[in-house]
């Protein structure tokens, strides 16, 4: 019984943040996206006062895809950690233009159900037709599809104030898609990657998620911010961006705080390498 209950502990403790994940990552998706619809000031792009929020979502959602990706690389030495976090967000790309190109409110809530349907589905010919046989695959693959795609939807709203398809037209076109391609899938395997071995430890690998998503959400706020600018500068439209950089700024320094506060925890020594060597003395 007492073997058991380590495993049993982890299962509590991705299940907690996967809900957390969901739940967060929606909610902060729809009080960016209601919110300004009480202003009576109409701007273009949508204002987004609270653009903030879809920021907070776009982390959370990041997170339980990298904790997922955690999950299912554990199963061997850590192979395929790229590729999973690849796929995910290829698929994560697909589900969320096609759930903005729905143009309802409800195409947050519609992109992560058909997310996790079909990442669960892909996990399963993963398993059966190719013939990988690793456990808990279908569960994981759709829960890094949903996470990667709430993400997505979540720059939707961060760049341009909304879901709306005339507005993710933009956010396409301007190419910002392939920079969100590259940014989450980061984002969201070069924790564990990056941490992989045997003192690999979940706080400090999620510190390190945590720091990439808040730099990719820093980014995210600039562009924002001259997407605005370009459509004429005024405060309601640029104090979303504004809010963003700065709160992007604070979690990356705390981020980068815990998450060297871990590193010197956990390692056994810290060595100092000094300059990279120049070109003459590789030579």
């Amino acid at each position: 019984m007492n073997a058991a209950k380590p495993n049993k502990d982890k299962k509590d403790a991705h299940f907690k943040t996967a809900l957390c994940g969901l739940l967060v990552s929606l909610a902060g998706i729809y009080i960016a996206l209601l919110l300004p619809l009480h202003s009576n000031v109409p701007t273009f792009p949508p204002a987004a006062p609270f653009a903030f929020a879809a920021g907070i979502s776009m982390i959370a959602a990041i997170l339980w895809a990298a904790d997922s990706v955690r999950s299912i690389s554990k199963y061997g030495l850590g192979t395929g950690v790229p590729s999973v976090g690849m796929f995910g967000v290829g698929l994560a790309c697909v589900i969320a233009v096609f759930a903005a190109f729905l143009n309802t409110i409800w195409s947050p809530i519609l992109g992560a159900a058909l997310a996790l349907a079909i990442g669960w589905t892909a996990g399963k010919l993963i398993n059966s037709v190719i013939g990988m046989n690793i456990p808990g695959m279908e569960k994981r693959v759709a829960e890094i599809t949903a996470g990667c795609t709430l993400a997505m939807i979540a720059s939707f709203v961060i760049v341009t104030g909304t879901v709306e398809v005339f507005m993710v037209e933009n956010y396409i076109f301007t190419g910002t898609v392939a920079l969100a391609f590259i940014g989450i899938a980061v984002a969201v395997f070069h924790a564990y990657n990056a941490n992989l071995g045997p003192d690999e430890m979940q706080n400090r690998t999620r510190m390190l998620t945590i720091l990439d998503a808040s730099m990719l959400l820093l980014i995210f706020g600039i562009i924002a911010f001259l997407f605005r600018a370009g459509g004429g500068m005024n405060i309601q439209t640029v104090i979303g961006p504004l809010v963003i950089i700065f709160m992007s700024i604070v979690f990356i320094l705390i981020s980068y705080y815990k998450f060297w506060t871990y590193v010197k925890r956990d390692a056994w020594r810290i060595t100092e390498t000094g300059l990279l060597p120049s070109e003459e003395d590789l030579n």
